[in-house]
C-alpha cells in the first residue's frame, strides 16, 4: 500500500432515452457521494486491541525449513503468464567498505551465468520463449534490497518450470565466471556513467547531509567508479555468499496457474538451498534524527533550475494494523490538502515557484520523512523556501477548512474504490511488487476490498480538529534537513539566510486561507442531438453510431478492466491549418490553462472532487485530438468535462501569465543540461531547422498572445462534426447512448470537412557528421539517423517492426554483452504514412568518449552484416515468438484497441487486416530482414551526431 518515497526522494535530489429531450434543459449539479467529516472534536482514542491485519486469503504464504519464504497467488492478468520474482533482503547498505557498488554488480552477474545457464543463456532462453529483455526479465538493487523479476508463459508447463529453475539458480548458484565479470564490469560502469550529471553531483553533496551519521550517507547503490573498475571477483562472491541466504530471501510467484501445484514446485526446487558459512546478522541501519536543523546548499553549472526542500525525519512507522492504516490514511488526506494549496498558489504568476509538493512516507527501511519541496523560479530560491514555510505556518496557525477536508476524503475514497474494483485486473507485477513490500517491511496486505472497507470505516472518523492538531505537531527543529540546490550562476541564499528565514517564519502571523466553495461543472445541460444511424463493425467487435451533427462514435465494450473506460477522439486538421508556427505550437496549451466554462482551474478541480474522470484537448500536426478516461460511474462527468472544454473554453489572463512564466523558466535554462543541448542540435540538423521543429525559446514565448490563441482555438472548434470518438472499456452501450446524445450529438457542426495540409518539413540529405561539445562528465552520446522518402505499404510497415526487433537483440548482444561498451542501445525503425511517406531508423546510446568510434563502427557492422547475410533461424524464431506472445497480452488491453481503432478509422483501413498477426509472422524471414535492412538503413542519408565533454 505504501508508495516508494525513497525513489521520489532520490529523483528530487538529482504530469436513457433515444430521442432528444422535449423538456427544458435542467441545471446539472452532480456532486460526488459526500463523506462529511465530523465537527471538530477530540480524536478518538486508539483501541488497545489492535491486531495485525490478516493476510489476503488469496495469498498462499509459507516458509521452508531452510528459512526461505514464499508467496503464491493465482491471478489472471495477464492471462497465460506468471511473474516469478526473487526478493533478496540485502542491498547497498550491506556492502563492506571494499564493496561499494558490488550489490548492484552481483545483480548484473546473475544474468551472466549460473550453474544451469552458462553465460548469456538466461537471456537467450527468455527471448526464445517470446519474452523480452527489460520488460520481462530485469532486476533492481536499492539501499536495502535486491529484486529479480521474470515473466514467463504458463501455457507451456516446461517453460514455466524452467523459469523457476532460473530463480533457483539466482538464489544460490550464480557462477561469477572471471571472464564474464570483466565483461560485465564495463556494462556496470556505463550504467554509472549514464547517471552522472548535474543532479548526481548535487546528490553527491546533499545525500551525506540528509543521512549524516548513517551508513546510507555513503552507500548509494550505483557505487564508486574506482571500486567498480578494480574490485576483484572474490569481493563479489563474498557479498553473494554473505547475503544471498535462504533466510534472507522470498520467492514471489503471481500468475495464471494452479496454486497448489506451483507451491509444490517451489518446495521441490528451493528446499535444498543451503547457506554457506556463518551467517552475518542483518543489523538495522539507523538514520540519526537527534540533531538540530541541518542545511545543505549546493550549486552546479549544469543545473537547469533551483530546488528547495524541507525534510523532517522520523523513525520508520510500521503499517501492520488498522490503527497503522488509519494513521497512514490521515497523513495522506493531510498531504492532499496541502498539495491542493500548493497547486493553487502555483497558478499565481507572481508565485516564486513553478510547482510544489508535500509527501510523507518511507525514506529508507528504518526512517520515514515528511517532505515539502518546490521548484523555484530563477533568482527566487529564497522566496520559494519562504513560501513553503509561510504555508506550513498558515496551516499550523489556522488549520484547514471543513470543505478542504471533505474534498480530500472524497478523493481518497474514490481511489480506494477504484483500487478494489480493479484488483482482479491489476497486472501480476503490481501484485508482486506489493508482496515485496510485505516481505521486506511487513507492510499489511489484507486485500484491496479489505482496504476499501478500512477506508470506509476510517474516513468518517477523521475530524478537522485531529487534522489541524497534526499540522501543529508535525516537524520541528529536531531531525530537520533543509536542502537548496540550483545553477552556479543563480542567486542562492547562504546558510545564514536560510536559518534566519526559518526563525522569522516561526514568529510571523499569516492570514487564514480563503477557500471558495465548489460549483457544478455545467450550469445547464446542452440540448441533446440524436443517434441517426447504427452499424456494427464485426471485425472490431464494436458498435458505430452516426450522430445528427455528423460526429461518429465507436463503442467497444471489453472486460479487460473492471472500472475504466478509455475515451479518444480526433478530427483532421490540427496545427497544420494554423498559419503561424508559434500559434500552432501553443494555442491548445494556452487555452487549456484557463479552466473551462465558468470555472477557473482551481474551481474545476474542486468540481471534480471524488470523481475519477478526466478529459483533455490537444493539437497534433494533422489532427485536433481529445483524450479522456473515467470509471463507468463517472462517465457522464468525463463527457460533461469534454463538452465544456470543447465548446466553452475559459479565457484567464492570470492563468496565462503563470503558464508563460513557467515556460520561460524551462526555455531559458534547459540547455544547461548537456543531453538537451545535444539532442536539440541533432533535431535541428535532421529537420533542417524548420520553424515547426525548433525548440521553444524565450523569444517565441514573448510572441504568444492569449486573445489570438483563443481566436484560433475557437476557429478550430467551431465545426466539430468531423470528430470521431472511441469508447473502449467497461462500457454499457445502452447507458452510454443518452450521454452521447446529450454531450456529443449537441456539439456544433457546420457540415464542413477539414483536411490537414503538409507544412513543408524537409530533412537532411547526404552524410552529415556533427560533434557537440557539452558537459563536464566523461560521457558521450551517439546518435545515428538514417532516412528518406519512401512508399507506404502494410507489408513495409510490418518489415520495419520486424527489423527493429532483430536489431534490438543484436545490438544489445554486440555493444553491451560482447564489448561491455554500453548500458543499452535505443533503436527504432519506422515508416510514417503522413503527411509524406518517410522511412526513418535511429540508433542512440551513451558511452565512454574513448569508445565512440569503435562502438559506432560496431553498430554499423551489425547493420551491414544483416544487409549482407540476413539473420539466422535462431533470431527469426525469437522474433516470431515475441510477436506472438506480445499479441496475446496487447490484444487484451484497452489502450491497444484504442490505438488500433484510431489508426484504422483515420486511414479508412480494414481493422481485421491491420490487426491480423499471421501476415506479420509470414514476413519474418531472413531474406525479408535482409531487404528491410537495406531499405531502412540506406547510408546515402545518414546523420551522425556525437556529444563529447568540454575540455576542462
Amino acid at each position: 500500500m505504501r508508495s516508494n518515497f525513497a525513489r521520489l526522494l532520490i529523483s528530487s535530489l538529482i504530469a436513457a432515452g433515444c430521442g432528444a429531450s422535449k423538456s427544458p434543459p435542467k441545471a446539472i449539479d452532480m456532486p460526488a457521494e459526500v463523506i462529511t467529516a465530523r465537527p471538530a472534536e477530540p480524536a478518538s482514542p486508539v483501541t488497545p486491541a489492535d491486531p495485525v491485519s490478516p493476510l489476503d486469503p488469496a495469498i498462499k504464504r509459507g516458509t521452508l525449513a531452510n528459512g526461505l519464504t514464499y508467496f503464491v497467488v493465482k491471478h489472471k492478468k495477464p492471462e497465460q503468464r506468471a511473474a516469478l520474482w526473487l526478493a533478496v533482503n540485502a542491498g547497498a547498505v550491506q556492502e563492506d567498505d571494499d564493496q561499494r557498488g558490488l550489490a548492484h554488480f552481483v545483480e548484473h552477474m546473475a544474468f551472466n551465468g549460473t550453474k544451469r545457464f552458462a553465460k548469456m543463456e538466461i537471456i537467450n532462453y527468455i527471448e526464445k520463449v517470446g519474452m523480452q529483455f527489460g520488460p520481462d526479465v530485469n532486476a533492481y538493487t536499492s539501499f536495502d534490497q535486491t529484486v529479480y523479476q521474470l515473466t514467463v508463459p504458463t501455457d507451456d508447463r516446461p517453460v514455466m518450470l524452467k523459469g523457476l529453475d532460473i530463480l533457483r539458480d539466482w538464489a544460490g548458484d550464480v557462477s561469477f565466471d572471471p571472464a564474464e565479470v570483466d565483461k560485465e564490469r564495463g556494462v556496470v560502469l556505463e550504467e554509472w556513467r549514464l547517471g552522472r550529471g548535474a543532479f548526481s553531483r548535487i546528490n553527491d553533496k546533499q545525500w551525506p547531509v540528509m543521512f549524516q551519521g548513517s551508513r546510507y550517507a555513503e552507500r548509494l547503490p550505483i557505487g564508486l567508479a574506482d571500486t567498480l573498475k578494480k574490485a576483484p571477483r572474490e569481493a563479489l562472491v563474498r557479498y553473494y555468499k554473505d547475503w544471498y541466504r535462504p533466510e534472507n530471501m522470498a520467492v514471489i510467484v503471481v500468475g495464471d496457474f494452479d496454486t497448489a501445484a506451483m507451491e509444490k514446485e517451489i518446495i521441490a526446487r528451493f528446499g535444498d538451498l543451503k547457506s554457506e558459512g556463518k551467517a552475518r546478522k542483518r543489523e538495522p541501519v539507523p538514520v540519526p534524527r537527534d540533531h538540530d536543523t541541518l542545511v545543505s546548499i549546493a550549486t552546479d553549472p549544469e543545473m537547469p533550475f533551483s530546488q528547495v526542500a524541507v525534510i523532517d525525519k522520523m523513525d520508520h512507522r510500521s503499517e501492520r494494523t488498522k490503527q497503522d492504516y488509519r494513521r497512514t490514511i490521515t497523513e495522506w488526506v493531510y498531504q492532499r490538502m496541502l498539495r491542493a494549496r500548493f497547486d493553487e498558489l502555483a497558478l499565481d504568476p507572481a508565485a516564486p515557484f513553478t510547482s510544489a509538493y508535500a509527501w510523507t512516507g518511507g525514506m529508507t527501511r528504518t526512517s520515514d520523512g515528511f517532505r515539502r519541496g518546490a521548484q523555484a523560479k530563477q533568482g527566487r530560491t529564497t522566496e520559494a523556501l519562504a513560501a513553503l514555510f509561510r504555508e506550513l505556518e498558515r496551516v499550523e496557525q489556522h488549520g484547514f477548512s471543513q470543505a478542504e477536508l471533505d474534498r480530500a476524503m472524497r478523493d481518497q475514497l474514490s481511489e480506494a474504490e477504484t483500487s478494489a474494483a480493479e484488483w482482479q485486473k491489476a497486472q501480476s507485477s503490481e501484485i508482486a511488487d506489493e508482496m515485496t513490500r510485505h516481505f521486506f517491511e511487513d507492510e499489511q496486505m489484507p486485500g484491496r476490498h479489505y482496504e476499501l472497507q478500512l477506508n470506509k470505516d476510517v474516513l468518517p472518523t477523521i475530524t478537522l480538529a485531529e487534522m489541524n492538531k497534526l499540522a501543529r505537531t508535525w516537524g520541528g527543529e529536531k531531525g530537520r534537513v533543509i536542502t537548496v540546490s540550483g545553477p552556479t550562476t543563480g542567486k542562492m541564499p547562504t546558510e545564514a539566510d536560510v536559518r534566519a528565514l526559518v526563525a522569522s517564519a516561526a514568529t510571523t502571523k499569516v492570514e487564514p486561507w480563503t477557500d471558495t466553495p465548489a460549483r457544478p461543472l455545467l450550469a445547464q445541460a446542452p440540448v441533446p442531438g440524436k443517434i441517426v444511424e447504427t452499424t456494427e463493425d464485426k471485425g472490431a467487435g464494436a458498435t458505430v453510431w452516426k450522430l445528427s451533427n455528423g460526429v461518429r462514435v465507436i463503442v467497444k465494450p471489453t472486460t479487460f478492466q473492471n472500472d475504466s473506460v478509455d475515451i479518444s477522439g480526433w478530427k483532421q486538421g490540427g496545427s497544420s491549418l494554423i498559419a503561424n508556427a508559434i500559434d500552432a505550437r501553443f494555442a491548445d496549451e494556452i487555452v487549456g490553462t484557463g479552466g473551462a466554462g465558468d470555472l477557473d482551474p482551481v474551481a474545476l478541480k474542486k468540481a471534480l472532487s471524488g470523481k475519477v474522470a478526466n478529459a483533455s484537448i490537444y493539437f497534433s500536426e494533422l489532427a485536433e485530438n481529445v483524450y479522456g478516461s473515467a470509471r463507468p460511474a463517472d462517465l457522464e462527468t468525463a463527457l460533461q468535462l469534454l463538452h465544456v472544454k470543447l465548446t466553452k473554453p475559459r479565457k484567464d489572463a492570470r492563468a496565462f501569465a503563470a503558464w508563460r512564466a513557467d515556460q520561460l523558466e524551462w526555455a531559458s535554462n534547459r540547455r544547461r543540461l548537456p543531453e538537451v543541448s545535444f539532442f536539440e542540435d541533432m533535431e535541428a540538423i535532421r529537420s533542417k531547422n524548420h520553424p515547426r521543429r525548433q525548440p521553444v525559446t524565450p523569444e517565441m514565448l514573448g510572441k504568444v498572445d492569449l486573445d489570438r490563441a483563443h481566436k484560433i482555438f475557437g476557429e478550430r472548434m467551431a465545426d466539430l462534426g468531423g470528430f470521431t470518438f472511441t469508447f473502449v472499456g467497461n462500457v454499457d452501450a445502452a447507458k452510454l447512448r443518452p450521454l452521447v446524445e446529450t454531450y456529443l450529438a449537441s456539439l456544433p457542426s457546420k457540415g464542413k470537412a477539414d483536411k490537414w495540409k503538409d507544412v513543408g518539413i524537409t530533412y537532411a540529405t547526404g552524410k552529415v557528421n556533427k560533434t557537440v561539445l557539452a558537459g563536464t562528465e566523461p560521457k558521450s552520446y551517439v546518435s545515428m539517423t538514417f532516412g528518406g522518402p519512401d512508399t507506404w505499404s502494410r507489408d513495409a510497415q510490418r518489415d520495419a517492426r520486424i527489423l527493429s526487433m532483430v536489431l534490438r537483440i543484436r545490438l544489445r548482444e554486440v555493444l553491451r554483452e560482447d564489448m561491455g561498451g554500453v548500458y543499452g542501445v535505443r533503436s527504432y525503425v519506422s515508416l510514417s504514412r503522413q503527411p509524406k511517406v518517410r522511412r526513418e531508423a535511429s540508433l542512440q546510446w551513451g558511452c565512454d568518449p574513448q569508445n565512440v568510434d569503435k562502438l559506432r563502427d560496431a553498430a554499423l557492422g551489425v547493420i551491414r552484416e544483416v544487409q549482407k547475410n540476413g539473420i539466422s533461424d535462431e533470431y527469426l524464431g525469437k522474433v516470431k515468438e515475441q510477436l506472438r506472445r506480445a499479441r496475446e497480452t496487447d490484444a487484451k488491453e484497452n489502450w491497444w484497441w484504442s490505438n488500433e481503432l484510431r489508426d484504422a478509422y483515420w486511414h479508412g483501413d480494414d481493422l481485421t487486416d491491420a490487426t491480423n498477426l499471421e501476415p506479420v509472422l509470414a514476413r519474418v524471414t531472413s531474406d525479408g530482414v535482409k531487404a528491410a535492412a537495406k531499405r531502412f538503413f540506406d547510408e546515402k542519408n545518414l546523420v551522425i551526431g556525437v556529444m563529447k565533454p568540454k575540455k576542462p
